[in-house]
């Protein structure tokens, strides 16, 4: 962050400081933009990059008293390209997707790489069986249900009362 600085020379101007936040603004958009790309177009003979970019998945939890349902959300991913695992009290994924594309226009081949993936380590609020975890991958989500050192008995909704 760059520091305002004041000449004797100068009259205070109160829009000074609004243009030293336009200029933070300005930088932080520069740099977001220049991270790596989702998608990006090449010219053929340009210099082909191979970028890698790694998402946190959206995840839910579920307490259902004697286990952990965990839902996780890897779109595009194959079921071969995840890596799951769980210990006494946390749960670690790691998937990858790899997509490689080649396209012939007039003579020239162009050969594109792409490796993303998804990566997420999710902490469990009370210790579980890691040994007895099960896992599915169906349609882009997987659900991992692990059992419960000690089973807790669900809380009751409570009883409804009445405002008077």
């Amino acid at each position: 962050m760059r520091k305002m600085v004041w000449r004797r020379d100068r009259y205070w101007d109160p829009f000074d400081i609004m243009r030293e936040i336009q200029e933070e603004i300005d930088a932080i958009f520069r740099d977001f933009m220049r991270g790596p790309r989702l998608w990006s177009y090449r010219e053929p003979g340009e210099r082909i990059e191979v970028s890698e970019t790694w998402r946190e998945p959206f995840a839910d939890i579920f307490d259902r008293g004697d286990r952990f349902v965990i839902t996780v959300e890897l779109p595009g991913v194959r079921k071969e390209d995840i890596k799951l695992r769980v210990t006494e009290d946390t749960v670690y994924i790691e998937a990858q997707m790899r997509r490689e594309k080649e396209l012939e226009q007039e003579g020239a081949i162009r050969i594109e790489r792409y490796y993303s993936g998804y990566r997420r380590v999710i902490r469990l609020p009370e210790e579980v069986i890691p040994e007895k975890a099960k896992a599915r991958y169906n349609n882009g989500v997987l659900e991992i249900e692990i059992p419960k050192k000690k089973p807790t008995k669900p809380e009751k909704e409570g009883v409804e009362v009445k405002i008077e």
